[in-house]
């Protein structure tokens, strides 16, 4: 009941749904309860009134992204410059890892937040949980592509401590764009969908952009694709049932949703995904049951800009499909 709540056609639907799930949920998994009350109370709020309303929707759009400098020459994001209401210019961290828009709440307000409800979110690679206010911004704008009642969620802490950018984008923004993430020179370009898109096929389970990864010897899984990730990550389930995989000390390591519980430094494990590979490198191995847990599909991982940056990642929304190049230089 709970899983068919998402593919009612309606949001009076989706309610009556959860509604008799949350009848039913007597000691099921807690958070799903506490995920299904703030779905339930958000949809009332809506009703059936439309949001990402488009008001200009040009065929071609190209946007600079704006790098975050890190460690050893490589970027740790990319930004995109939006404007909220009558002209607030912030910068957004462009994120394939999240489902939505995400904004510093001071900030949403600013550009006309109109609150609906209170819900929450459970961090991804974290145990932490956010008390998250859900409303509309009357307009928001990247470049030519504008949009009335853009549906945001809030928080009132800073999402990045020295202020570079106030929010968080993910791509169902743009959907039915043929979107190219132009990482070595720093582009945004949106396109319609190719007649024949190449790549491999992803699947959007639960605001998750997630995709079929290899680890070797018949390992591998389902893989979240995270430009907002600094660093690739396996989880410990399949850490632990590789066979050559080392695995370190637990060492503090923080996610959105706080520190990552158990997080562990691993060796032996060489991802592959479109030319792109690991081997080689240690990676982060952390509990992701949660992620799991609250999406209902085993995620074994996530692929973050250790092995992203430098390239040129297609995703064409209409197909699912998704394809990664290499760049001139990205390392291997």
């Amino acid at each position: 009941m709970y899983w068919s709540a998402g593919a009612a056609p309606t949001r009076a639907e989706t309610i009556a749904r959860l509604a008799k799930y949350l009848g039913i949920s007597e000691g099921d998994d807690p958070d799903r309860i506490e995920g299904a009350r703030g779905t339930m109370r958000l949809y009332t709020a809506l009703g059936e009134r439309q949001v990402w309303i488009p008001k200009s929707r040009p065929a071609r759009l190209e946007l600079p992204l704006y790098p975050l400098p890190g460690v050893a020459g490589r970027n740790r994001g990319y930004l995109v410059e939006a404007v909220l209401g009558e002209g607030k210019r912030t910068r957004l961290l462009l994120d394939t890892g999240s489902g939505g828009l995400f904004l510093l709440e001071r900030i949403a307000r600013r550009g006309g937040l109109v609150p609906l409800s209170e819900e929450t979110v459970f961090g991804g690679g974290g145990g932490g949980r956010q008390t998250t206010r859900r409303g509309l911004l009357p307009a928001i704008a990247l470049g030519d592509l504008r949009f009335a009642d853009a549906l945001v969620s809030t928080t009132t802490d800073e999402i990045e401590p020295t202020g570079r950018y106030h929010g968080v984008l993910g791509l169902p923004v743009f959907e039915g764009y043929r979107v190219t993430l132009d990482l070595e020179r720093s582009r945004l370009v949106l396109e319609p969908p190719a007649e024949e898109p190449g790549g491999s096929p992803y699947w959007s389970i639960a605001g998750q952009m997630l995709v079929r990864v290899e680890a070797g010897e018949g390992a591998g899984g389902l893989f979240m694709l995270d430009t907002g990730a600094t660093s690739s990550q396996v989880s410990l389930t399949l850490a632990k049932s590789a066979p050559k995989a080392s695995l370190g000390a637990e060492i503090p390591v923080r996610g959105f949703g706080g520190t990552m519980p158990g997080a562990r430094p691993v060796r032996g494990i060489a991802l592959a995904f479109q030319g792109l590979a690991s081997e080689g490198r240690e990676l982060i191995a952390a509990d992701l049951t949660m992620r799991s847990r609250l999406g209902g599909v085993e995620v074994s991982g996530q692929l973050g800009l250790d092995l992203l940056d430098g390239t040129r990642v297609v995703v064409d929304t209409k197909a699912h499909r998704i394809e990664v190049t290499r760049g001139t230089k990205t390392k291997k």
